[in-house]
């Protein structure tokens, strides 16, 4: 029993360290600031950080949300941001096991917080994280025995669909419905449906969530524009951990029908 604490700690801990060094990618890399030249340091001051500042979630909160060093205020984006991979890998591992398939979900978990903070923030997704998603959807793939030719067509299908919506839209209402960071994640996503998951189901959910984010956007007042690859991410994951989400789709779908 105390080893098996141990396991789950340490994956909280390396999920926390994640989080940290997304805080760190996902400010800097959006503005071209290149990762491992320069030591991680106070964004107000300047003042380069030492161990005890970049302790995961524990240095923020003894910090009391402060810079040790100019007192000004820290975003909660950053304690948020590595407490939600910390929480993502614990969850990942706990349903798949200790896994090759559980690191995969995890990737795909790291990812998706990647994009939600950039996107929120910069209405971009990092071509980073793009890369990323598509070699944990290998990786993914690869665990659970799925054919490579059935990942490289979903894959394409994918694109497929997210070239057709942008330039679709583009040609009907003479502006962009999805950016070119979107449809390169809907080559991610294909790369993830392979399992069987059909795209019907996921631009369903992935519609719902836009307009809730979309909706919640302008209540806090950001304005009509809202950056859609949060709503995408977040029906991705929902058809990849929950597949029978699509089953109960088809069936909603069937009643609606009749």
């Amino acid at each position: 029993m105390e080893q098996h604490w141990i396991i789950w700690g340490f994956i909280a801990v390396v999920g926390a360290a994640i989080g940290s060094f997304l805080t760190l990618a996902t400010y800097r890399l959006p503005r071209d600031e290149k990762i491992g030249m320069t030591r991680s340091r106070c964004p107000s001051c300047g003042t380069t950080l030492k161990v005890l500042d970049l302790f995961p979630i524990l240095s923020w909160i003894l910090s009391g949300g402060k810079c040790r060093h100019c007192k000004t205020r820290v975003s909660a984006r950053y304690p948020l941001t590595e407490l939600a991979c910390s929480l993502g890998a614990v969850a990942a591992a706990y349903r798949y096991g200790f896994t090759l398939e559980a690191f995969a979900i995890m990737g795909l978990w790291w990812c998706i917080v990647a994009i939600i903070v950039t996107d929120l923030e910069h209405y971009m997704i990092l071509d980073e994280v793009q890369v990323a998603i598509v070699i944990f959807g290998a990786l993914y793939h690869y665990a659970i025995g799925t054919e490579y030719a059935d990942v490289i067509v979903s894959g394409f299908i994918g694109l497929l669909v997210g070239l057709t919506l942008k330039y679709g839209f583009l040609y009907l209402r003479n502006k962009d419905g999805l950016g070119l960071g979107d449809v390169k994640l809907l080559f991610g996503v294909g790369i993830w449906l392979a399992s069987g998951v059909s795209f019907v189901p996921f631009l369903f959910f992935s519609g719902v969530l836009g307009v809730v984010f979309g909706l919640s956007w302008r209540v806090i007042g950001k304005g009509e524009l809202f950056p859609f690859g949060p709503a995408l991410a977040a029906s991705l994951l929902l058809c990849v951990v929950w597949p029978d989400v699509a089953n109960d789709f088809w069936k909603l779908y069937g009643f609606i029908g009749h």
